[in-house]
């Protein structure tokens, strides 16, 4: 790591955010593990098991909710702040568990790399993209009975909360906010991490709301309500206005 103040600064806050040893007693596993459906089911069973009576595919998209916000906002937020490319193949990731289920933090196999001079942001975030979050994604998929997109949007939600964190330090970030704003890659395929959120003028309130692209399905669980930027909320208040 380079000796001056901010990458001093950049080590300092990566102690911090990560852990540097597993807690005593707790359970850990490796974020491969997380890559295919027979062994992940095993990481995901104390959760389940915590709520055996409600929607399945609800219960994996909180368990999600909890390990993308744990991981991604502060991997986020270091690459833009400090130009620092942080581990993010699985292999070199793992994670342990609180008793409720939820991850609890990570642990690193390493500290990672100062990121080249002109590497674009879609190149920064392509080992994390498409060595983490796709098989990632595509296991959650599988083991909850449906479609991929909804991991994808609740992924890209905590990557564009790591935007407002760098943001917050006086980060510019209008050279990263392509990874937020443009349908397709550089190559033309698909940007999975494309408008997570979309802000909606509240013509009664006058006000700006912020609405997910895609329902998280935690309405569906027996102890929780419609979330506020739920997008089922939108559309049922634009029905209730043609009434």
């Amino acid at each position: 790591m380079l000796k001056d103040k901010k990458a001093v600064e950049c080590a300092a806050d990566i102690a911090r955010r990560f852990l540097l040893a597993a807690p005593a007693g707790s359970v850990c596993f490796s974020a491969a593990d997380l890559c295919t459906p027979t062994t992940a089911l095993p990481v995901l069973e104390p959760f389940l098991q915590l709520h055996p009576d409600e929607d399945r595919a609800a219960v994996i998209s909180m368990w999600s909710q909890w390990y993308f916000a744990r991981l991604l906002p502060i991997w986020t937020r270091i690459n833009l702040l400090y130009r620092w490319q942080l581990p993010s193949d699985p292999q070199a990731i793992r994670f342990c568990l609180e008793d409720t289920g939820v991850p609890r933090g990570f642990l690193l196999d390493d500290d990672g790399e100062q990121i080249a001079p002109g590497t674009n942001i879609f190149a920064r975030f392509h080992p994390l993209v498409t060595g983490h979050l796709h098989p990632l994604c595509q296991t959650l998929s599988h083991l909850a009975g449906i479609a991929p997109s909804l991991f994808w949007n609740n992924a890209a939600i905590r990557i564009a909360y790591g935007f407002t964190l760098a943001q917050e330090q006086g980060l510019n970030t209008t050279d990263a906010d392509p990874l937020l704003t443009s349908k397709t890659q550089p190559d033309g395929t698909l940007n999975r991490l494309f408008a997570p959120v979309r802000h909606i003028d509240d013509t009664e309130g006058g006000s700006a709301h912020m609405i997910r692209r895609q329902c998280c399905l935690r309405y569906k669980l027996s102890d929780a309500e419609y979330c506020p930027s739920c997008p089922l909320l939108l559309a049922e208040r634009r029905k209730n206005r043609r009434v």
